[in-house]
């Protein structure tokens, strides 16, 4: 491929990837701050809500299981022609369930458990535990959003500081291909000199294209991360990060252990599983149940022993055909799952802890080489600039030496967010940024 037909190539991918540049709607641009972003993701995450609706479900499980250990009254009234038995069709409760025939009655009723071997308290204890599962799981996911905004702020940030550099490229190419074109005119140099400087500059173009466009669409994930129903133009501002080194990975794995959410939830799922075991395991144990129930018949002879009724009610399973034992052993089996679970959870967090330390050491290093690299990029401008004022040099020459001092820049402040961001990843990993 020539020189020629390369340029004209890249001309029209430019124009093409400036397409979606200029399509894209003026707004207004909003000063962003990394709290703000998080303040605002927390808000509006929908699967959040889907976390404390849940919690609220399991808040009123919690309140029926108590209320298996309290008095349970109701009232009835049946008004029947015929068979005494067919009424049995509404399921009715005491006095009302049996009135004779071609009569009317009504009673209240009450209905308590005075001796169930605790299964309402394993019950509500299990109920319990699993409102402190989805609590402990809406932690976690609190703690996972936070850090995907984090991940795309500093995303962001980097495609922002790619722009400055690409723009000041740029010039640099302009300026050689003016000065390649002032020498074919000159008839000191050559036209694949030009060509080759106009290809150049092209390219260039294509480079800031690109840069912009990566910056929007950073913006963009930004925004959907945040919750934003349009996408939004926003300036994000730099926030304080600071260079201290990480801490000795063994007390970041021992925090991680104590802190994390996740582990936290699936000892809440082991509890609660535990809690079921032995409510199951009492289904072995006699039931005992009183009941009063009192009220008018119609029809009747008005006694007292008519109009009232009291109970008592013994229920002992003596053969189930295996089917509590089978129970009691499921209920047993989810809590060795679960145990499993947690054990692997807690392989796969110390995992995650090494890998976030080992990022923070590799980019804590990263920063200072680019901090030197920028130290000598500047000793370079300024050199490269006193040779332009007292005429040693071209102008070109300060160009290409201050093109190399915001490139060197660049590279510093994408270092020191690469940084920022393996710093919030041992802080999710250990749960420290979350306590």
């Amino acid at each position: 491929m020539t020189a020629r037909i390369r340029f004209w190539t890249l001309t029209v991918a430019v124009l093409v990837a400036a397409l979606p540049a200029a399509a894209e709607t003026s707004g207004e641009i909003r000063s962003l701050t990394l709290e703000q972003a998080i303040e605002t993701a927390l808000a509006n995450n929908p699967s959040l809500r889907q976390s404390a609706i849940a919690i609220s479900e399991a808040e009123t499980r919690v309140r029926q299981a108590r209320a298996g250990r309290l008095p349970q009254v109701d009232a009835g009234g049946l008004a029947n022609q015929g068979l005494t038995g067919s009424a049995n069709l509404f399921d009715l409760h005491g006095l009302a369930s049996s009135p004779e025939p071609r009569s009317g009655a009504f009673s209240v009723n009450v209905l308590q458990d005075i001796l169930d071997f605790k299964r309402s308290r394993f019950e509500s204890r299990a109920r319990q535990a699993e409102v402190e599962y989805f609590e402990q799981t809406l932690r976690a996911d609190q703690a996972r959003l936070v850090l995907e905004v984090q991940r795309a702020y500093f995303d962001g940030l980097k495609a922002s500081r790619q722009l400055s550099p690409a723009k000041e490229l740029v010039k640099r190419r302009e300026l050689e291909q003016a000065r390649a074109n002032a020498l074919l005119k000159a008839e000191l140099g050559t036209k694949v000199e030009a060509d080759q400087a106009r290809l150049h500059a092209s390219e260039a173009h294509l480079g800031l294209t690109t840069a912009a466009e990566a910056e929007r669409q950073a913006l963009a994930s930004l925004g959907t991360v945040m919750g934003e129903e349009t996408p939004g133009r926003f300036q994000l501002q730099e926030p304080e990060i600071s260079e201290h080194g990480p801490d000795a990975l063994e007390p970041l794995l021992a925090t991680a252990l104590e802190s994390r959410a996740e582990l936290a939830a699936v000892d809440a799922r082991i509890e609660a599983a535990q809690e079921w075991v032995r409510r199951a395991e009492r289904e072995k144990y006699p039931r005992l149940m009183i009941m009063f129930s009192g009220g008018w018949t119609r029809f009747a002879e008005l006694t007292l022993g008519r109009l009232l009724f009291g109970a008592f009610g013994l229920r002992l399973p003596l053969f189930t055909g295996g089917r509590l034992e089978a129970s009691i052993e499921e209920t047993k089996l989810g809590v060795d799952k679960t145990e499993a679970m947690r054990d692997e959870l807690q392989q796969a967090i110390q995992l995650e802890v090494a890998t976030a330390h080992s990022q923070a050491v590799a980019t804590l290093e990263a920063v200072e080489a680019a901090r030197l690299a920028l130290k000598q990029a500047r000793a370079m401008a300024t050199l490269a600039d006193l040779r332009h004022q007292q005429g040693l040099s071209s102008r070109l020459d300060a160009v290409i030496a201050r093109t190399e001092l915001v490139a060197a820049e660049s590279s510093f402040h994408q270092a020191r967010y690469d940084y920022a961001r393996a710093t919030a990843e041992i802080g999710f990993a250990s749960g420290s940024a979350s306590r």
